[in-house]
């Protein structure tokens, strides 16, 4: 048993490091990059005051490639949350509380695996950042893909995620304390106990 848990430590801290790699070597290929822009835009306007205008369409034609580059390799920002997104992450209230920043990184890495395009030739060598679920933000697939990748992934992170810990959502708790012979009609008595409350201003 000491020789297994030993084994797992092992690999999960070869995977840590090897994706911490990847992120620095993705890292100092940003910057490059960025520095290669800056040269080929010099290259092209050294050129085309020279008139040498096929060496300025040359470098002109690297500055394009170089700026793809950047923009593909520059995080997105992550849109505007909607009510969903909040009540996702107001049930990973335990696991945030916990592991505070750490746990925050956890879930924005799981979100942007979740919408990253699928690469049916990925292998152990690809970049793990590159790909992803190919979902749509906002859908059940996404909801279902980050759920996924932080029971998968979050141990790499160094935040192991137990979902048995997530708040109940509006449903569970519906199903678990309302009367009703099927869930349809626990969660319309739910809410018609929920609405009537807010009328009468017994919930905020």
């Amino acid at each position: 048993m000491a020789n297994n848990q030993t084994e797992q430590e092992y690999e999960q801290a070869w995977r840590q490091d090897h994706l911490q790699e990847q992120a620095r070597q993705a890292a100092e290929q940003l910057r490059y990059s960025h520095d290669m822009v800056a040269e080929s835009r010099r290259e092209r306007d050294e050129a085309a005051a020279a008139g040498d205008w096929e060496t300025a369409r040359m470098a002109n034609s690297d500055v394009a490639t170089y700026e793809q580059q950047v923009r593909d390799l520059t995080p997105q920002q992550p849109p505007q949350m909607s009510q969903h997104d909040i009540n996702f992450l107001q049930r990973k209230q335990a696991f945030r509380e916990k592991y505070g920043a750490a746990g925050d990184a956890t879930i924005r890495a799981a979100h942007l695996r979740a919408v990253l395009p699928r690469n049916p030739n990925a292998t152990s060598t690809t970049h793990p950042m590159t790909y992803g679920h190919g979902t749509q933000i906002g859908t059940p697939a996404y909801y279902q893909a980050v759920q996924q990748e932080m029971e998968t992934n979050g141990h790499l992170m160094g935040t192991p995620y137990d979902a048995n810990t997530d708040l109940p959502g509006w449903k569970e708790i519906a199903h678990a304390n309302n009367p009703g012979r099927t869930p349809a009609e626990k969660e319309q008595n739910f809410l018609a106990w929920w609405r009537y409350g807010k009328s009468t201003g017994k919930i905020g």
